[in-house]
């Protein structure tokens, strides 16, 4: 099998998928403090990102977030559109660009608290130049 079938080379040393427009990534259990960075991708590689995230603080304390991040070269935003918690909301999630890159964070409400999640990213239709 030849890996180079199915991908061509990216904007900033990134990969992009021949066939199809979405490429998934699962993360491992992450422990997250104030302004933890918990992933990030390039607006000219993606448009859009959509989340599946886990939180676990303690054993009655669990969360599950669906969000979207949609970007362009200048700003971010994320759109939480599912979230069910035991405790009440254990993170904020906030979404930004620098040099293009799109940067999400999370915040927990109380320390320290674990992380894992997965997501789907979109690339545009109509290829964006990064700013």
């Amino acid at each position: 099998m030849n890996i180079a079938n199915f991908f061509l080379k990216g904007l900033n040393k990134t990969l992009k998928l021949i066939n199809g427009t979405n490429f998934s990534y699962a993360g491992p259990w992450v422990t997250i403090y104030p302004s933890t960075i918990i992933d990030s991708w390039y607006v000219g590689d993606f448009m859009s990102a959509d989340y599946t995230i886990a939180v676990d603080l303690n054993s009655n304390s669990k969360e599950i977030i669906k969000c979207l991040v949609v970007a362009s070269p200048q700003s971010a935003t994320v759109t939480v559109y599912g979230r069910t918690a035991s405790n009440g909301n254990l993170i904020n999630l906030t979404a930004s660009v620098n040099n293009s890159k799109v940067i999400l964070t999370a915040n927990p409400v109380t320390l320290p608290a674990k992380l894992i999640f997965s997501a789907n990213y979109y690339q545009t239709l109509n290829p964006i130049e990064p700013a």
